[in-house]
C-alpha cells in the first residue's frame, strides 16, 4: 500500500472521517420511535463499511492509470472531485452541530442524510469494478442513510 494517502482515490483517512462523521447523524430521535428497530441494521452497516477488507476493495478498484496522458489526467481530475466531496462532508457536519438549535435540528439533519447519501452514491457510480462485497457494502449505507433520513 502506497505510504502517501492523497495518491489514492479514496484515502482511508478520508473514507473512515466522512463514516465517522456519518455516524454521529445515525442515532437514535425520542419523536420516531420506530427507528430504533434500525439500529441493529446501523450498527452491522457501519461496521461493515470501515471494515478492513471493506476498505482494502474500494481502494483497488480505483482504475490503473494508463500511459495516456490525457486519462492520467481524466482520472487525477475525478479523484480530486471525489476527495473534495470526501473532505466536505465531515466538516459540513461539525458547521451543522455548531450551529445547532432545536428547531432547526431536524431540518439539517434530514439535509445531512441526504448530502451522504449523495457522496456515498458518488462513491459507487465513479468507482467502477468494485467487488461484490463493496459495492453491496455502498449499497446497504446508501438505504440505512435513506433510512434515518425520511
Amino acid at each position: 500500500m502506497p505510504d502517501n494517502n492523497d495518491n489514492l482515490p479514496v484515502p482511508q483517512p478520508e473514507w473512515l472521517r466522512f463514516v465517522d462523521s456519518v455516524r454521529t447523524l445515525l442515532g437514535s430521535q425520542a419523536d420516531d420511535p420506530p427507528l430504533d428497530q434500525f439500529l441493529q441494521f446501523r450498527d452491522a452497516v457501519l461496521a461493515m463499511v470501515a471494515h478492513p477488507e471493506f476498505l482494502k476493495g474500494l481502494q483497488e478498484s480505483w482504475p490503473v492509470a494508463t500511459a495516456n496522458q490525457t486519462d492520467i489526467q481524466r482520472q487525477e481530475h475525478i479523484r480530486g472531485l471525489l476527495l473534495m466531496e470526501l473532505r466536505a462532508f465531515p466538516v459540513a457536519v461539525e458547521v451543522a452541530q455548531a450551529r445547532k438549535s432545536d428547531e432547526e435540528h431536524k431540518s439539517r439533519l434530514r439535509k445531512l442524510l441526504g448530502r451522504a447519501s449523495t457522496v456515498t452514491g458518488s462513491v459507487k457510480d465513479i468507482i467502477e469494478n468494485l467487488p461484490p462485497h463493496v459495492k453491496m457494502g455502498l449499497i446497504a449505507f446508501k438505504q440505512l442513510l435513506d433510512i434515518f433520513k425520511s
